[in-house]
This record gives structure tokens, C-alpha cells and sequence, in this order.
């Protein structure tokens, strides 16, 4: 018996919560680790200069980056999903197959948004933002676009070794990038070991580092006999027919990721302007703390796409079900408890960040909100992962994105203009009404069970594609 077929039946007789804390574990923890570290160097960036101007300008252009290079790495998530589904029928060649199609989907990415590169200071300057603000964003945007193809490739790789039962490796990959982002944030933005301080531009060069470390302790993982051998690494050619499947899938998702993350990021840079550099600010070390709470939960979601993936591979969907019901109750525990801990310690939270009392008493409120919406973005965090282990993305990321640009932005929008008296809870409260919404949503869809039809490869007359057993329709 090889490898993988060793794993399959070991985790076949765990306990289903054993099952998924055994995947879920490593990818938790690796979530949590970047939490850790975007945490400490928003509290680097705070306390070098002793300015709120560097950690918001470090984190306004992490979103806008992020933005811009989501829609390839929301393309990238359906990786975990195929090769899920692969490895669960068993045909561990296709797995091999798609991991290349990501590596060259990854590269002809990149190379599509290096043209935002001289467009950076406009981009943050039609925002409104302060000058001093938009420089300091500008130069942390150009370095991260720069090397957007480290990010790019890390995911590619990440979710492939999730797929075939790799978390360990995943984590390990993590803890070294986290490592070397640290010691690299601690010289270049406090200006230690004969380094003078690069502030913004130092955290942007660290961030680099770390996951450039990290993606080349991916490639040595997957460089591995044993799995170089099992999954057919050496089949490295682009097959149309792969990535077109990939594309077919991958595109809603990235279409959902990106209007997440870019409505997101349009809502703490435009939406909260208005309020001045304070609150947004404010709303910056919020979304640390938020972080905290719903990157584990991300983590949680990257291993029941794999789980639910793996089932309906197995042509299991009552377990995929299951499995994802069982994901969302953990996520849901720990997130809840985070909301408590966010009210409940609301003033001395802020306090961490900074001494401004105007960011202080801001900083509260929004962590008001943070705490009521945690429930509902386990809903969202959870049930997004299932439907896309099932390969269910298009309905979601439509509706996603309708909701998030009219509920959060446009009424966010709305609500600051009209309502300015209402200070920065007034975008929040569409914000939250954005994460209700959707939270149901996502559950309802996953709910109703329209996944169980979906076959992720072309042979409508088949069950069966290329040795992989896909679900049929449900009576």
C-alpha cells in the first residue's frame, strides 16, 4: 500500500472531529501566525516614530495590494478543490497535473498587474488622503505588486500540499516565512543590526522576505521524492484542458475574492476618510484585533474545502455535509468567545495601539461591532469553504459581491454623508448588516444542496471523468 492510500485509511478511522482538527490544526495555526505578525508589525510601525501615519499607510496599502493580486489568488483556492476531489477518487496524477496549471496561471498573473506599478500615488490620492499618507502608501504598494508572484506561487503550492493531506508541511512552510518576516521587520523597521530605519518601506521589504522564504520551503516540500513520485510533479506541461477547467471554476471565485477584498478595502480608505486620518486609524487597529478572530477561521474554511472536496471525490456528499456542519461549529466557538473578549476588553485593546484619545474612544466603537459580527462571519467563513470544496462559485461570488457593494459600500456611503452625527459607527452599521446578510446566505445556499449536482469536469453523461466520481443529482 503507498503513501497517500496509508493516509486515506488512517484518516478514515478517526473521529470526525479528530479528522478535522487533523487538517485544520496546521492550517489554523499557520493563519494565526501571519496574524501574530501583521499584529506586531502594525505595533512596530505604531511605536518607531510614535505616529498613527506609518501603521495606517502600511496597512490602507496592504489592502489595495491585496486587491488587486486577489482575484489571481481566489482563482488559485480551486487547487485545494480539484485536487481534493482528485485525491479522494484516487487519481493522483491529475493532482500533479493541476498543481502546474496554478504555477503557470500564477506566473501569467503576476505579469498582468505589474501595469498598476505607476499608478500607485494616484490611486491613493484620488482617495482623499493626506499627502504625507499617499507617499508612504504608494512605496509600500510598489514593493508588494512588485513581488506579487511570491504570494502567487505560495498559495498554488499551499493548497496543493493541503489536498493531499500535507497540513504539516503547510505549517512548517508558514513558520519559516514568519520567521524570517520578523527578523526582518525588527532591522528594517527599527533600523537594528547596522540597518538604518526604513519604517513603511521596511515592513513592505519584510513582508516580501517572509514569503519569499516560505514559498521556497514550499518548492523543497514538493521537490520531495515521495511526493515528486506519488503525485507526477514531473508532468510540469500547460494542458489547456486542465486549466480550463481551472478558469471555468476558479474565475467566480476570484471574482468573489476580489470584490470582497476590494470593497473592503474602498470602505476603510474612502468610506471612513471623511473622518479624518484618526479613524481611519481607529479602524485599522480594529481589523488587527479582527484578524485575531477570523484568519484561524479562514483556516478552518481552507480545511473543510478540502475535506468537503475529498468526500464528494470519495462520491461521500453526506459526509462532505457533515464535515462542513462540524466546521462551522468549532469556528463558530472560537469566534464568539473572541467577540466577548473584543467588548468586553474593548478600551484596554486600543490602549495597545496607541495613547490618542480620539483613536481610543473611535477604536471602541468599532470594536462594539467587531463583537456582534462574529457570529455571522463564521456563517460566511465557513459555508464559503464548503461550497468551494463542492465547486459552487458562481451564484455565491455573484451574490457576495452584491451584497457586499451595496450593503457595506454603497450604504456605507450613504450613511457617512447623511448621517455624519452618527461619527464612524455609522458605516459600521451597514458593515454589520453586510455580514448578516451574507452569513445567511452562504448557509442557505450550501443548505439547499445545489452543490450535490455539480460535476467539475466536462462529461454530463458520465459519472465518471477521467477516474474521478463526481456526484449526481439528487432526486
Amino acid at each position: 500500500m503507498n503513501q497517500s492510500s496509508t493516509i486515506q485509511s488512517q484518516n478514515a478511522a478517526k473521529s470526525p472531529i479528530w479528522e478535522l482538527l487533523a487538517l485544520a490544526g496546521p492550517t489554523v495555526a499557520q493563519m494565526a501566525s501571519y496574524t501574530v505578525m501583521q499584529f506586531i508589525d502594525t505595533w512596530m510601525l505604531a511605536h518607531v516614530h510614535g505616529s498613527v501615519t506609518e501603521p495606517t499607510a502600511a496597512a490602507n496599502s496592504g489592502m489595495i495590494s491585496f486587491a488587486i493580486i486577489s482575484f489571481g489568488v481566489g482563482v488559485l483556492f480551486l487547487i485545494n478543490t480539484l485536487v481534493s476531489q482528485h485525491y479522494g477518487a484516487k487519481e493522483y496524477r491529475a493532482c500533479g497535473q493541476y498543481l502546474w496549471q496554478g504555477v503557470w496561471f500564477s506566473l501569467f498573473f503576476a505579469v498582468l498587474v505589474l501595469p498598476a506599478l505607476p499608478f500607485s500615488q494616484a490611486i491613493f490620492h484620488s482617495l482623499g488622503h493626506e499627502p504625507q499618507l499617499a507617499k508612504l502608501e504608494s512605496a509600500y504598494f510598489q514593493i508588494s505588486i512588485g513581488l506579487a508572484i511570491l504570494k502567487l506561487g505560495g498559495t498554488t503550492l499551499g493548497n496543493f500540499l493541503l489536498a493531499v493531506n500535507r497540513p504539516g508541511l503547510v505549517l512548517a512552510s508558514a513558520v519559516v516565512g514568519v520567521s524570517a518576516n520578523a527578523l526582518s521587520a525588527w532591522i528594517l523597521i527599527f533600523g537594528n543590526a547596522g540597518v538604518p530605519s526604513m519604517g513603511v518601506v521596511g515592513a513592505a521589504w519584510a513582508q516580501g522576505i517572509g514569503v519569499g522564504f516560505e514559498l521556497m520551503t514550499l518548492i523543497w516540500f514538493v521537490s520531495r521524492p515521495g511526493i515528486t513520485h506519488t503525485y507526477h510533479i514531473a508532468d510540469w506541461r500547460l494542458q489547456w484542458v486542465k486549466l480550463k477547467v481551472l478558469l471555468r471554476l476558479g474565475l467566480p471565485s476570484g471574482l468573489q475574492l476580489v470584490s470582497d477584498v476590494l470593497a473592503w478595502s474602498l470602505f476603510t480608505m474612502w468610506v471612513m476618510a471623511p473622518f479624518g486620518t484618526h479613524a481611519m486609524a481607529a479602524n485599522t487597529f480594529m481589523l488587527r484585533y479582527m484578524m485575531v478572530s477570523f484568519m484561524p477561521a479562514i483556516g478552518l474554511g481552507t480545511a473543510v474545502t478540502a475535506l468537503v472536496g475529498r468526500y464528494i471525490g470519495k462520491g461521500e456528499p453526506d459526509m462532505a455535509r457533515q464535515r462542513a456542519d462540524l466546521g462551522f461549529l468549532v469556528a463558530a466557538i472560537y469566534m464568539v468567545c473572541c467577540g466577548l473578549f473584543f467588548y468586553l476588553g474593548r478600551h484596554w485593546l486600543m490602549g495597545m495601539f496607541t495613547e490618542e484619545p480620539d483613536v481610543r474612544r473611535m477604536g471602541a466603537v468599532l470594536l462594539i461591532f467587531a463583537a456582534f459580527y462574529q457570529f455571522f462571519d463564521a456563517l460566511y467563513l465557513l459555508y464559503i469553504g464548503a461550497l468551494r470544496g463542492a465547486g459552487d462559485t458562481f451564484v455565491p461570488a455573484v451574490m457576495t459581491a452584491l451584497f457586499c457593494w451595496t450593503i457595506a459600500v454603497g450604504g456605507g456611503v450613504l450613511v457617512a454623508h447623511y448621517w455624519p452625527a452618527l461619527g464612524v459607527a455609522g458605516p459600521w452599521i451597514m458593515a454589520t448588516a453586510y455580514g448578516i446578510t451574507v452569513g445567511i446566505f452562504v448557509f442557505a445556499r450550501f443548505r439547499s444542496g445545489a452543490w450535490r449536482s455539480i460535476r467539475l469536469e466536462d462529461d454530463p453523461a458520465s459519472d465518471k471523468v477521467d477516474g474521478l466520481k463526481v456526484p449526481l443529482p439528487v432526486e
